[in-house]
């Protein structure tokens, strides 16, 4: 009976840290549509999970202190798990409406960040609340048996949620959100916690007691666990909101257009902010402005091999590879599972037999396959409007130099003296390719606009050290600075 039992509490256990951190990455996902993914932002996020999770820990030790009986100890941590499930059930239904509110007053996504990382702690901290009650649980049951203590309760209940934690951080974004998607995940969690907390409340009921206790408390329980369930359908089955096609390293959003009167599809990674490609199926070309000079460039190049770092839905190659059947493309992008999707929703064919898709960090490929010489690249790499910034240090673009002859590169700033953030990509490019590095904008004007950085003489560019616009003292970007975050450079989030 005692095995049984405490298999029982391990269990429960297992699920809370499962579904605790599960949720904690459908939050981190699901807020990147509004505030984007960045090292600051998940950092922020999952301090406000630590702190949740240890103010659980500590309010779980001192409401366990007045408790004498087994079966109290039970029920009050099947209640704690019943509010966990609620909380959680209620942080999802207000997450987009509060994040649409935040991100509309407030340029800090920071601050956006840690109001999900409270709304979400509540849930988190009622969570671990239960894992010091099931303990004091354990101590108080077997209390006179040889070979129980405390401690080793504890230790044991500590690392099993740990465990469970651990399988909900990796479980989740590798396999769950691929595979079930965003709201079936969310479902999942909220069921795993609905269930420790009947489970735990249906062993309380069963323990035998002298000390009278509440008999509705086992009700409010089980009615309180329901409900976050029938909450959560609820949201689901309501909810209309695009959370895209989940992979293991982001989400993809498709949406139809019209383009030079053809109809077109839009693929991107953030629908709110970009537009990463745009193709027409038809006539087998793409519709945005950097793809259409890059082929320009290319026709003009006459390259064999090609490189593109950064996929997206691979627009641009596309186009060059159906219709230079004779050129050797190579796409590197970080998503492994893009090809999939693209083929299946964005260009609605087969990938060219001429492409080469490598999933793979971009930078790090070229590193371990030093030896590999292209005659153009394009650097096409972005998260949100930001680029993957270790693709434009001085050490990186050294790097390509001796990689590739011909190099463009797509971002998304801002020709204007004023604004660090473009200037330092700016800055980098003439510093590595000197009067060789030419820059074209989109269209005149200081507004935020794709604009494409080469080095060579690309048809419609001018030399970079020539723009009105470049700031020759603007400070550079290395490896010692690891990225081109939002709290170093000037934000364009809001532009």
């Amino acid at each position: 009976m005692q095995k049984k039992v405490l298999a029982i509490c391990l269990v429960i256990a297992l699920f809370e840290g499962f579904a605790g951190l599960g949720i904690e990455i459908y939050a981190i996902r699901i807020s990147a549509t509004y505030i984007g993914a960045s090292i600051a932002i998940t950092g922020v996020i999952l301090a406000m999970v630590l702190i949740a999770i240890a103010v659980g820990y500590w309010y779980g030790g001192r409401l366990s202190q007045s408790i004498t009986s087994p079966r109290q100890a039970l029920l009050k941590a099947g209640h704690v798990l019943s509010w966990s499930a609620v909380a959680h059930a209620i942080a999802c239904m207000v997450q987009l409406p509060l994040l649409a509110a935040m991100t509309a007053s407030t340029d800090s996504p920071i601050i956006a960040a840690i109001g999900v990382g409270l709304l979400f702690g509540v849930g988190l901290a009622f969570g671990s609340t239960s894992i010091p009650l099931i303990t004091q649980f354990l101590s108080l049951k077997y209390k006179n048996l040889q070979g129980v203590d405390a401690g080793k309760n504890a230790g044991m209940m500590v690392a099993i949620t740990t465990v469970g934690s651990v399988l909900g951080s990796t479980a989740t974004p590798i396999l769950l959100l691929p595979y079930i998607g965003l709201m079936s995940s969310l479902a999942l969690f909220i069921a795993a916690l609905a269930f420790s907390a009947w489970l735990c409340t249906r062993l309380g009921v069963q323990m035998q007691s002298d000390e009278p206790s509440s008999q509705s408390l086992p009700v409010i329980n089980y009615m309180l666990a329901l409900s976050a369930v029938v909450m959560t359908v609820a949201f689901i089955s309501l909810n209309k909101t695009d959370t895209g096609l989940q992979t293991a390293t982001g989400a993809w959003f498709i949406n139809y257009a019209v383009a030079d009167g053809q109809m077109a599809v839009t693929i991107s990674d953030n629908p709110r902010h970009t537009t990463s490609s745009c193709w027409m199926p038809a006539i087998k070309k793409n519709c945005h402005w950097y793809g259409e000079k890059t082929v320009e460039s290319i026709e003009q190049t006459l390259p064999e091999r090609l490189v593109f770092l950064g996929g997206a839905g691979m627009g641009t190659p596309s186009e060059v590879a159906y219709h230079h059947p004779d050129m050797a493309l190579t796409v590197i992008d970080i998503d492994k599972d893009l090809p999939e999707i693209v083929e299946a929703h964005f260009l609605e064919a087969p990938i060219a037999d001429n492409i080469e898709f490598v999933g793979d960090d971009a930078r790090g490929y070229l590193n371990r396959h030093s030896d590999l010489r292209y005659d153009f690249m394009l650097i096409d790499a972005f998260q949100g409007r930001f680029v993957a910034s270790n693709l434009y240090t001085l050490e990186a673009l050294s790097q390509f130099q001796q990689t590739s002859t011909h190099i463009m590169a797509n971002i998304i700033g801002r020709p204007a003296i004023e604004h660090g953030y473009t200037q330092t990509i700016f800055k980098n490019w003439h510093q590595v390719f000197g009067d060789s590095a030419y820059v074209m904008t989109s269209h005149d004007g200081t507004d935020l606009q794709n604009i494409l950085l080469c080095n060579f003489a690309c048809a419609g560019g001018q030399k970079l050290s020539q723009a009105e616009f470049f700031n020759k003292d603007q400070l550079v970007h290395t490896d010692d600075l690891p990225r081109l975050e939002r709290y170093y450079y000037r934000s364009i989030e809001r532009l």
